[in-house]
């Protein structure tokens, strides 16, 4: 494409400063006219502030709002975002108290899934069949301090069709997910099997809909489909993966990404 590029992990953030100067080992030297950003999972203020040191220093930045957002993943902040433009999810609750849960999750119905708000690829996602299940599971997060504001309840919805649609700007990329036996969740990184699909022009509009609500110009929007043709955003994804939408469609997902992020990047 023309371009050079330097690959910048940032994930052992560390920083000095010596005689009022900053610096970062991973940037020292920087000389570069775009800076794309993939997602910032820690230190995300402090890589924030930097970023957007350069940027106003004149470099270009693509963040997929990230910038503005300081989030690359919160599914609590996401679900508002849909709810407020009106885009249908499946039901919803949310406290950070453990006491809440059995009330929010009678209000649900069972089964329902609870599910991390800062974790993607399925990870942390569980299907509760019982008030019993339930019990064990907020005490086996209790176990693991693992807090109840990180977790999201949420009905389960029996659907025919589990879709991915990888929006890139103007463009769409959608793969129906298949879940391996005896699982649930149909995540490729769980191994799911894929397949390249059709969508109907409204499950596109809808798509587009939950990323403009989000406020990004790429995301992968998981759709659920059922029986009688409801459809439902499940979550906006802000770091996608390419890997599964790769095989389904046989294209250069990720060449596209670059091309996209470089395009429009300010």
């Amino acid at each position: 494409m023309g371009h050079q590029f330097q690959l910048i992990d940032l994930k052992n953030f560390n920083y000095q400063i010596k005689n009022n100067q900053f610096s970062l080992p991973q940037l020292k030297n920087l000389d570069t006219d775009i800076i794309i950003v993939r997602g910032v999972f820690n230190s995300l203020k402090s890589i924030s502030t930097i970023i957007n040191h350069y940027r106003q220093q004149g470099t270009k930045v693509f963040d997929n709002h990230l910038l503005s957002h300081l989030y690359s993943i919160d599914k609590v902040t996401d679900m508002i975002k849909l709810s407020l433009n009106q885009i249908p999810t499946p039901n919803t609750s949310y406290s950070r108290e453990y006491s809440d849960f059995p009330k929010l999750a009678e209000q649900l119905g069972y089964p329902l899934i609870v599910k991390s708000t800062r974790m993607g690829k399925g990870a942390n996602v569980f299907k509760i069949n019982s008030p019993t299940d339930l019990t064990k599971i907020i005490e086996d997060f209790k176990n693991k301090n693992y807090k109840p504001k990180s977790l999201l309840l949420q009905q389960f919805i029996p659907y025919i069709y589990d879709l991915r649609i990888l929006c890139i700007g103007d463009e769409t990329f959608t793969m129906r997910r298949i879940p391996a036996k005896n699982e649930f969740r149909a995540n490729f990184s769980l191994g799911g099997s894929v397949e390249l699909f059709d969508p109907q022009p409204e499950t596109i509009k809808l798509a587009h809909q939950a990323l403009k609500a989000v406020d990004m110009t790429i995301a992968g929007v998981d759709v659920l489909i059922t029986q009688n043709n409801k459809q439902y955003i499940l979550e906006v994804n802000h770091t996608a993966g390419f890997v599964g939408m790769e095989k389904a469609t046989g294209k250069n997902i990720a060449k596209i990404w670059l091309e996209h992020a470089i395009k429009t990047a300010k």
